[in-house]
């Protein structure tokens, strides 16, 4: 993701990162948390705070380490009412320039088959564009926390209420046109 995909424009360049780290940290304004909701398809996100830590990682590359918290307000899929759900998820990014990634690849075998185990899934990613886009890691994983389905507690999903048969059979939208269309 670049820094001109998403609405938290924070990076650095690689010279700006100390040798002992370089810490940030973030907490999303009104306006911020405003267009973030809209990217995240939310209906609001009432705070986003991160805690980043940069440190040179490899030689040439850096990690990118820390902790992403949000409150959202999102739609229960099965009442659509308001729900607050929360996010935190944890930063772990090791970041390479491009021309560094193919010390990285996986060699195949004599067979062509590749194998992959814990060390070789931790691939880093390439710097893009010259510079550590601290904003769109922050971004990806406050994405990779958000319930793609958000259920209040205790709300069920039943097919009776709705005048779909007995819930037994299998729902469709034409079965319960053709239950309106009865009646």
């Amino acid at each position: 993701m670049t820094n001109s995909e998403h609405p938290l424009p924070l990076t650095l360049q690689p010279g700006e990162v100390s040798p002992s780290g370089t810490r940030l940290k973030i907490d999303a304004d009104a306006d911020r948390r405003v267009a973030l909701a809209r990217f995240a398809d939310v209906v609001s996100i009432t705070s986003l705070a991160a805690e980043v830590l940069v440190t040179p990682w490899s030689g040439d590359g850096f990690a990118v380490s820390g902790t992403v918290r949000a409150k959202l307000v999102q739609t229960c899929v099965v009442t659509l009412e308001p729900i607050e759900t929360s996010v935190e998820e944890t930063i772990d990014v090791k970041l390479v320039p491009p021309e560094a990634m193919a010390k990285y690849e996986i060699a195949p075998d004599e067979n062509g088959e590749i194998d992959l185990d814990a060390s070789t899934l931790d691939q880093p990613d390439p710097i893009e564009d010259g510079v550590i886009d601290v904003g769109g890691i922050v971004v990806e994983h406050l994405m990779l926390g958000i319930d793609p389905y958000p259920r209040k507690p205790g709300a069920v999903f039943d097919a009776e209420e709705i005048g779909v048969g007995d819930g037994r059979e299998k729902l469709s939208p034409f079965a319960a046109l053709a239950r309106l269309k009865k009646e």
